[in-house]
């Protein structure tokens, strides 16, 4: 019983020494809490600019869509792949630098 008694005492002071080590003083926690408020505040200005912007796009006038015409373009001499005298060309033009 006493082997017992010993081991139970034994690890409630562990226990009791871990949680006095991870308990967090008034300050830190006010730091925390005044973190968290500055963290609020910022994602409510974040909010506003947000509601504002959406506000402006509203207001704005749709742009109309431009009318869809024929363009032809000559590929003659360019480097091909396929059957150069389809009647749809597919140009991709890349800039590699």
């Amino acid at each position: 019983m006493t082997r017992f008694a010993a081991a139970a005492l034994l690890a409630a002071l562990i226990l009791l020494d871990v949680s006095a080590g991870m308990a967090q003083s008034s300050d830190e926690l006010g730091a925390l809490r005044r973190e968290v408020e500055a963290l609020k505040a910022g994602q409510d200005a974040v909010r506003k600019e947000l509601q504002e912007i959406r506000a402006l796009l509203r207001q704005r006038p749709a742009g109309q869509a431009a009318e869809p015409r024929d363009i032809v373009l000559g590929i003659d001499g360019a480097p091909v792949k396929g059957d150069s005298r389809a009647k749809l060309v597919l140009i991709d033009f890349s800039d590699y630098q």
